[in-house]
């Protein structure tokens, strides 16, 4: 509260005249221009309102001012608010907006007036109810992926994209309406010519676009209809796609490279020998360490580094060219893959996540391959002469190029 310059009366700022005397308040000239905040509900009203529009209660006085006259003040005691000019008309009072208390956990959207002004109250982000529905139905609610609509289950991870979910990832929509067709709908039999390759990033130009025309095209450096003669890495003929049974399929053609797939689902089986990438880096997984071998009859401990606790994999970079690089061993349950602070730590790779991708030690010398929500993703090999069908949205990875599929609605 600050004093009149006028009379020396207790004035708000946030009117545009002391109520006593009637003289104009400097800042108060804002509330022309910008509005007027009620104090009570934070409500915002439009300029020269009176009235809140919200809770109806005088505008320009503090919370839970009364409307009569202000009375002398004894020593000590609290200043009365002030009241309107006299002689002004009140509008009736609005009824006030019922107030909403999100439950735990619910996302909210704070509702902002006209010009940018403080919110009347929160609106959850839920989906109104159908008005065919009997009173008390619950709204059917369904979790997605928010990067690719995905159902998202109950894991952490979108089984589509590796989108991480939760508190932090998770986005709350609607059900699609019966018959309606989801991001991960099927498109019906494909065509030739129906679905194109997008290089996402490699050697050639990014957003380059490869139509799939005919039943069956290759692509590699030098032969076929997608090249890429700049990629030391390619073979001449290093893939085949191809449509067969109303389907797109992509075939390795025994490169030495390989062909790779970016991951769709949580995790995959990885079998020791199992080539993966990461960011630009080449991996292998070498499987479990064995166990150490009998002691001899005078019970002497062979000398080497101490073994990690429990199962433990061995996991081998390969550098460009075929040579071996670092070798890397951890203990299980969990080693985690990337750039920093984790299990396995490579480097400073501009496509390499913090925390990239984790490999799960399993029982029995088994282990599973998953993304940790990555931007740029996991890929592992096919193996050699194999076939996979492929879906819109998915990556292939071959020599230096990513290659993403888009199927033609």
């Amino acid at each position: 509260m600050f004093t009149c310059k006028s009379c020396g009366g207790p004035v708000d700022m946030a009117s545009s005249a002391c109520a006593a005397c009637g003289a104009p308040v400097e800042l108060g000239r804002l509330t022309g221009i910008l509005g007027i905040v009620c104090r009570s509900c934070d409500a915002y009203n439009e300029p020269r309102a009176r009235v809140c529009s919200a809770c109806g209660k005088p505008l320009g006085s503090a919370t839970g001012a009364s409307s009569s006259p202000a009375e002398p003040a004894g020593p000590g005691a609290e200043e009365a608010a002030p009241t309107p000019p006299a002689g002004l008309p009140v509008p009736a009072a609005a009824p006030r907006a019922p107030d909403i208390t999100p439950s735990a956990g619910t996302p909210v959207l704070r509702a902002f007036g006209k010009g940018g002004g403080p919110a009347t109250r929160f609106v959850p982000l839920v989906p109104k109810a159908s008005t065919d529905a009997p009173a008390g139905t619950p709204i059917p609610l369904v979790t997605h992926c928010p990067r690719c609509g995905e159902a998202a289950g109950a894991g952490q991870f979108c089984a589509r994209c590796g989108q991480p979910l939760g508190q932090r990832g998770t986005q709350v929509m609607a059900r699609p309406p019966a018959g309606g067709r989801t991001a991960t709908a099927p498109f019906g039999a494909l065509a030739p010519g129906r679905a194109k390759l997008v290089l996402e990033r490699g050697e050639g130009f990014d957003g380059a676009t490869f139509r799939l025309n005919a039943e069956s095209v290759q692509a590699g450096r030098s032969q076929g209809a997608v090249l890429f003669p700049a990629d030391p890495c390619l073979a001449p003929h290093h893939a085949t796609f191809s449509y067969r049974n109303g389907a797109l399929h992509v075939r390795d053609e025994g490169a030495p490279g390989g062909v790779f797939l970016r991951l769709r689902g949580l995790s995959v089986p990885l079998k020791p020998g199992d080539l993966f990438v990461i960011g630009d880096q080449l991996l292998r997984h070498a499987g479990t360490v064995p166990p150490p071998a009998a002691p001899p009859p005078d019970g002497t401990r062979r000398l080497g580094a101490p073994r990690p606790p429990g199962t433990a994999i061995v996991v081998e970079e390969w550098l460009e060219g075929g040579v071996a690089g670092r070798v890397f061993v951890r203990g299980g349950p969990s080693v985690t893959l990337g750039r920093a602070g984790c299990a396995i730590n490579l480097g400073d790779d501009p496509f390499l996540s913090q925390a990239h991708a984790e490999i799960l030690v399993e029982g029995e010398g088994m282990a599973r391959l998953r993304d940790l929500g990555s931007s740029n993703g996991t890929f592992i090999r096919l193996p050699p002469r194999a076939e996979r069908e492929l879906r819109d949205g998915d990556c292939v990875r071959m020599g230096r190029e990513v290659l993403r599929v888009s199927v033609a609605q």
